[in-house]
């Protein structure tokens, strides 16, 4: 089961990665557009949620899967002077692709050991 709880997470995981780089490149798409106010990723409630499935044995699985990152991470407005500047919201980008990159390798990495374990060889 726990197995199953990690690739839920990390499901949730690269979904709010892929939230985080929308709103970033809507943040830059609509930059010059007069009256926008920057938004943000608020993600505080996402790591709670997380410790609390995992806690929760079996029923932890049913609540991840039943769970969207839009639903974990709500977009707020962001009226901070650094959100409206376009480099900072190209760093969030790259940020964001990043830890993407991680999150997918680690899943890959994660079901390469599965395979190996149910053949007994790494190759496809």
């Amino acid at each position: 089961m726990s197995q199953e709880i990690t690739v839920e997470a990390v499901r949730l995981a690269l979904g709010l990665q892929q939230l985080r780089a929308e709103v970033a490149s809507n943040n830059i798409a609509r930059a010059n557009l007069p009256g926008f106010q920057p938004q943000r990723l608020e993600m505080g409630n996402a790591q709670a949620i997380l410790r609390q499935a995992a806690s929760a044995g079996p029923a932890g699985f049913q609540q991840l899967a039943s769970l969207s990152a839009a639903g974990i991470a709500p977009v707020v407005a962001d009226g901070s002077a650094a959100a409206a500047q376009p480099d900072v919201q190209v760093a969030e980008m790259v940020a964001a692709s990043l830890d993407y990159q991680a999150l997918a390798e680690s899943l890959n990495r994660h079901f390469g050991l599965m395979r190996l374990a149910v053949t007994g060889r790494s190759g496809a």
